[in-house]
């Protein structure tokens, strides 16, 4: 059965040919493994059983705010880091902004998803930015942890979760510092943090490096209300926090105490931005319209 809602939404109304490549996916067996086509021209390899890999390929893309978020405030030639990188969604489009200058620091603790990250690197047209690839868990100890899934989906590993209570779906998975990776004074221009319920202790493994004033947007994922420990950290170095709402015409910063915070009823997870330039990341997210879709 055909299924077409939500096709009011800017990633299908901008990209009307995407209608036609979803009705066409839904009418075919799930293939499992597939090849996708991302809006900037870059492929990507996707498992179509998985939350993620089935959204980019009935939608092309991802979460179109955070990619929206995302595309705008990485600049050419930036640092950034891409933290729970799972197949490379956002590594390939951190790499496509940052371009051939740039660089892509990309972490993803979980061996099979680890394995598919590394052939989207070697996917990345010419016009993309180095990637390193880490089979790694960010936090704010080095040594071993255990990851595990939710019961019944195994299939699902875009939710894998580093826990210390470990099923026997659990796996070992090597854990690091973040400040291993970045260099004293190495300017990073964005960081994205997807770490399921983790966020606090990545953030807590870049010590120094979060209060340096080098790290300029913080882009991450917290389902706790606000103020959580990770809103706390963020504050106490510095930062400024929004929350981005999606609109029709593109995304908007809001205060992340507002009333009346819009809501994207499709996710889980609430996603915030802490930047040390306000003033920059609001310009940039000022214009109407939806860049990454270009």
């Amino acid at each position: 059965m055909i299924s077409l809602g939500g096709i009011l939404k800017p990633q299908y109304f901008f990209r009307p040919r995407q209608i036609l490549r979803r009705i066409l996916r839904e009418l075919r067996p799930n293939p499992g493994r597939d090849i996708i086509t991302l809006p900037w021209g870059a492929r990507i390899e996707v498992d179509t059983r998985d939350t993620v890999g089935q959204a980019i390929a009935l939608q092309g893309l991802y979460d179109i705010v955070t990619s929206e978020v995302l595309w705008r405030l990485t600049a050419a030639g930036d640092i950034t880091l891409d933290v729970g990188a799972n197949v490379g969604y956002f590594t390939s489009l951190l790499a496509r902004r940052a371009g051939r200058s740039g660089k892509v620091l990309a972490f993803e603790p979980y061996p099979a998803t680890f394995a598919v990250l590394q052939r989207n690197a070697k996917l990345q047209g010419s016009h993309s930015a180095r990637i390193q690839s880490y089979q790694v868990a960010l936090s704010n100890i080095d040594g071993d942890a255990s990851l595990d899934l939710f019961a019944g989906q195994e299939c699902n590993t875009s939710y894998a979760f580093l826990t210390q209570k470990p099923s026997a779906a659990s796996i070992p998975v090597r854990v690091s510092r973040a400040d291993r990776y970045v260099k004293q004074n190495q300017e990073v221009g964005v960081l994205k943090i997807d770490a399921q319920w983790h966020e606090a202790r990545v953030l807590e493994g870049f010590g120094t490096r979060l209060v340096s004033g080098k790290i300029r947007d913080v882009v991450f994922e917290e389902e706790s209300p606000y103020p959580a420990e990770s809103h706390k950290i963020l504050l106490d170095a510095g930062y400024s926090i929004f929350w981005f709402a999606e609109h029709f015409r593109g995304p908007r910063m809001i205060p992340p105490t507002a009333k009346h915070a819009p809501k994207r009823p499709y996710d889980i997870t609430p996603s915030y931005l802490a930047t040390l330039d306000s003033v920059r990341a609001q310009k940039r997210l000022s214009a109407h319209g939806w860049q990454c879709l270009s």
